[in-house]
């Protein structure tokens, strides 16, 4: 390749260069937007119970599990909030219900009354000895509602 053909390439390039950016920043762009928009996977009895952002985690140094989900469909979470819905994790391993502790004051310790769309709602559980690991899996139960995870 001569001089000529070379700098002729050279110009056509720092012609496009601009262009070409444009381009790669605007791709990029749709994926980070495409990526915010999806958000967690759905979970499938979460859709059916107008929930999602199912999650189950220990805390207080391993002596409680903490529960957690997002309303979606107000309507179709209603029963879940109710007071007298019996609530409880099944521990897959062991076999044990471990329910929702209930103190004298604050009463049961989990969330109840009338959903909110977009609000995050908890339920916590007993966890003696620490029985529940990191990685096993429970059921999770609040009335007719049974969602198996894996504890986080």
């Amino acid at each position: 390749m001569n001089k000529n053909a070379r700098t002729s390439v050279a110009r056509r390039i720092a012609r496009r260069w601009p262009w070409l950016v444009l381009f790669g920043m605007l791709a990029g762009a749709v994926l980070l937007v495409a990526s915010m928009r999806s958000g967690p996977p759905a979970h499938p009895v979460g859709e059916r119970w107008g929930v999602d952002d199912l999650h189950i985690r220990r805390t207080a140094e391993g002596n409680l599990l903490d529960f957690r989900y997002r309303i979606v469909d107000a309507t179709l979470a209603e029963s879940l909030l109710e007071r007298d819905r019996s609530v409880y994790v099944l521990h897959e391993k062991s076999g044990l219900k471990l329910p929702v502790p209930s103190t004298p004051k604050a009463g049961p310790l989990r969330n109840t009354g009338t959903p909110k769309v977009g609000r995050t709602y908890f339920a916590l559980f007993t966890n003696p000895t620490g029985m529940v690991q990191r990685g096993d899996r429970v059921s999770v139960v609040l009335g007719e509602m049974n969602a198996e995870l894996t504890v986080e």
